[in-house]
């Protein structure tokens, strides 16, 4: 393994243990914050947010923060063209921004398969799964709107708002072998 990959293999595991400590840590921390070593805090429900009732909520989305630095090793950029926000990816949110999530979670393809939706982040491509660690926006799951034929946007829900990471133009972030 070349150096430099061996480096990066090393600080991605040395910021996944970094992670998984931090996680270990916060499990211990009771409400009022002051470590005891005793039992973890009882989990808080967050205000506002009834799980049962998500998919009864407008979709809100969010681009605070997406992942638009560099590119990918198959040589697409990270960060969109303003073409591809103005006639791609801004048009379509604004048009399920109009929707709730069960009128979103209904869309299929001709072939019944959903549209848009969660995905285990295990199943996307190993560069994108590390990079949610290099970037700490680590997530067991990954949610994916379709765009078109290949163009897909990525991104995690919090209750009912979508947080844009990654626009991928070219269907990398989970390549399927054709048919």
């Amino acid at each position: 393994m070349p150096k430099r990959e061996a480096r990066i293999a090393r600080d991605l595991e040395n910021k996944l243990n970094e992670l998984e400590k931090s996680a270990r840590l916060k499990e211990r921390i009771p409400i009022g914050g002051v470590r005891t070593g005793a039992e973890p805090a009882a989990k808080q429900v967050r205000t506002g947010a009834n799980p049962g009732s998500v998919f009864s909520m407008k979709m809100q989305w969010s681009c605070d923060a997406p992942d638009i630095k560099d590119a990918w090793t198959w040589g697409v950029a990270r960060q969109w063209t303003q073409g591809d926000w103005d006639g791609v990816i801004l048009p379509k949110l604004q048009e399920w921004s109009k929707l709730t999530w069960a009128e979103i979670d209904r869309f299929s393809s001709g072939t019944g398969h959903k549209m848009h939706h969660n995905m285990d982040s295990e199943d996307i491509c190993e560069e994108a799964q590390y990079r949610m660690i290099e970037i700490e926006r680590c997530s067991d799951v990954i949610f994916r709107f379709r765009l078109g034929n290949k163009r897909r946007l990525w991104g995690q829900r919090a209750v009912d708002k979508f947080e844009i990471l990654w626009f991928d133009a070219t269907h990398e972030i989970y390549p399927t072998d054709p048919d």
